[in-house]
């Protein structure tokens, strides 16, 4: 095809881009060539394409080069912020130069990440009772004059989500076209410019609750491309779902008092207290201390008095002028909310309670998915490096009831055989067994040994997490790194910084984590990540599955774990000259017949069973830390 020619090929439009932009040398990539010509073709011919490419192709080029020379007006949604501010800073402006013209691109975020500038002239700092949240709103003062933008991620601090959703617009306060202060409106610019971009970028649950919206909270576009696509059946369930929570309850009842002090109406005081009341009420009756509990019922005496306060509150403000009819409808969108959790025999949908909230979402985003989006929506094209499980991506196309869609795989141009090295210990006990937490943690402690440090430890949860912190920290002598002791950008950076340093992590660090060179070295897996048998969505979607006639350990569960154990494995190699361990702790890998499904899913490299070939792969044995 002719981009392809003209782009990508040796000598091409992307070589002199490059080494205009001062960037590494180029080597040219059949895989990039060949994702780059699936793309051009999805977008000429206007058919969705499920696209897997390798670590290491150079997606974002592949996909955004043919977007800016469709012509059509593109939206790229992505999982990650980490994602979009490259795709800002360093892979558009490249873009741009290989079509050789300026490009008009945005960044849009949901109204939540901008400051309300009504919002803040009504808010009064002194009745904040957290001594950090009075130095970050400190802090905050000078830039709250300052910002042109009102973008909370410019801020110099990090404002609690508390602090922050009190001058926010928030996803549910907006009074749009009635605002007095719409003409200086962040949020409103931001979209003002997002209508004039040929190219948006957007995050998946903005994309997702334009779809929720019927299209109303983007700009018209021709063509999406969801990168870190497979992430998208969790997004689509958010935002498709609906929650309950105190947070959004004190909320609509503080904004109500607001309202009715700038509009000089009497604050319908009783039937707010109801609503608190009836929420705590609620919450008390279901929520667990933490995590996820499903709910096979909910108690109808406790919703009902609640969906009743909001429904005499809302009567309250009705009619009452525009602001306050507005929040009369939101008052009875969260009542339709709490109804909604009700219904918990539903097989189409599931409930759960967490702490402080209640939540619901589909149990299949396929079938709205496909009337909602593919059928009559833009072209879309899904691209990340982990799609299919096995020979195509037939799983994720059923999930998001994209059955119809061209697919295109293309591998990595890394070298596994010569740059990795897969561990499988042998002798650990059975991963449900009392003595595995501890005999992995001396496994991670032999094996941090022999890697210098240098390594990144994926744990199957926070108890996990916290029982390593344990009995890792204070046996090597290496900068251990922990999740939920700092930001997780702030502690990446320190894992790339401090070359010998440890990291360890579980949930979100599977996923997103870009650390080329000699800091990551060693990759610990301690179990292969299927879902915890208890997670409310699981749950219900394998019950969905066996419903359906299916297997739900051969249709769901082990298609999922696989998908998630190739995205930890992909940690490891970022670039052609890296070279490091894979170190699986979970012996169900050698024990279990679907432990081949597993390795076969995985990058062709060497597996070994000894730790001496881990000693020689790092260039011999060292000393085992005490």
């Amino acid at each position: 095809m002719r981009l392809v020619a003209d782009v990508f090929a040796p000598g091409g439009a992307l070589e002199r881009a490059l080494e205009q932009a001062g960037r590494v040398a180029y080597e040219p990539r059949p895989e990039q060539a060949a994702l780059a010509a699936a793309v051009e073709r999805a977008l000429a011919t206007g058919e969705h394409l499920v696209a897997e490419a390798g670590t290491g192709v150079g997606k974002s080029l592949a996909y955004l080069v043919p977007a800016l020379e469709s012509g059509l007006r593109v939206v790229v949604a992505t999982a990650t912020k980490a994602l979009q501010e490259q795709l800002l800073a360093q892979d558009v402006p490249v873009a741009a130069a290989v079509v050789g013209r300026a490009v008009d691109v945005q960044v849009l975020k949901g109204r939540a990440n901008y400051l309300c500038r009504r919002q803040l002239q009504g808010f009064q700092p002194f009745l904040m009772a957290d001594g950090r949240d009075a130095r970050s709103w400190e802090a905050m003062e000078a830039w709250l004059e300052a910002t042109e933008t009102g973008d909370r991620a410019e801020l110099p601090v990090e404002p609690s989500d508390a602090l922050w959703a009190e001058v926010a617009v928030g996803p549910d306060r907006c009074s749009g076209r009635r605002c007095p202060f719409l003409s200086a409106c962040f949020a409103e610019a931001a979209r003002e410019r997002a209508a004039g971009a040929e190219l948006v970028i957007v995050n998946h649950a903005l994309y997702f609750a334009h779809v929720a919206s019927g299209n109303g909270v983007l700009p018209e576009h021709d063509a999406v491309v969801f990168d870190e696509a497979h992430r998208l059946e969790e997004s689509a369930a958010a935002w498709l779902g609906g929650r309950v929570s105190r947070a959004a309850l004190r909320r609509l009842v503080l904004d109500v008092e607001r309202a009715c002090r700038e509009a000089q109406r009497a604050y319908p005081a009783r039937q707010a207290d109801r609503v608190e009341r009836g929420g705590e009420r609620l919450l008390r009756a279901v929520a667990p201390p933490s995590g996820r509990k499903r709910l096979r019922e909910v108690p109808a005496e406790a919703a009902l008095v609640l969906v009743d306060a909001l429904g005499d509150l809302a009567d309250a403000l009705a009619g009452q002028g525009e602001e306050l009819d507005a929040l009369s409808r939101r008052t009875l969108a969260a009542a339709g909310e709490v109804e909604a959790c009700l219904e918990t025999d539903a097989v189409e949908r599931v409930v759960w309670a967490e702490p402080d909230a209640v939540a619901w979402a589909p149990v299949d985003v396929a079938s709205q998915l496909a009337e909602r989006l593919w059928d009559d929506g833009p072209t879309a094209v899904l691209v990340s490096a982990t799609l299919t499980t096995g020979d195509d991506a037939g799983f994720v196309r059923r999930r998001l009831g994209l059955g119809h869609a061209r697919e295109t795989v293309v591998g990595s141009p890394y070298d596994f055989p010569a740059q990795a090295l897969l561990y499988v210990p042998r002798g650990m006990p059975d991963p449900r067994s009392d003595e595995f937490t501890a005999r992995a943690a001396d496994e991670i402690v032999s094996l941090l040994a022999l890697s210098e440090g240098r390594a990144l430890v994926l744990t199957s949860s926070y108890r996990a997490l916290d029982a390593y912190r344990e009995r890792v920290r204070d046996r090597v002598p290496y900068d251990v790194l922990v999740q939920g002791e700092a930001p997780r950008e702030r502690l990446l950076q320190r894992f790339r910084d401090e070359v010998d340093s440890v990291l360890l992590a579980t949930s979100t660090f599977w996923q997103g984590v870009d650390v080329p060179g000699e800091s990551l070295s060693l990759l610990v897996i301690d179990k292969l990540p299927f879902s915890a048998p208890g997670d409310p969505l699981h749950e219900a979607r394998c019950e969905a599955v066996e419903r359906a006639g299916g297997d739900w350990f051969r249709d769901y569960a082990l298609p999922t774990a696989m998908l998630q154990l190739r995205q930890g494995f992909g940690r490891l190699i970022r670039g052609h000259a890296d070279r490091g361990v894979v170190a699986i702790l979970d012996p169900r890998l050698r024990t279990r017949p679907y432990g081949r499904a597993f390795l076969a899913a995985l990058p062709r490299c060497p597996v070994a069973e000894d730790p001496g070939a881990v000693a020689a792969f790092f260039g011999g044995g060292v000393a085992v830390c005490a």
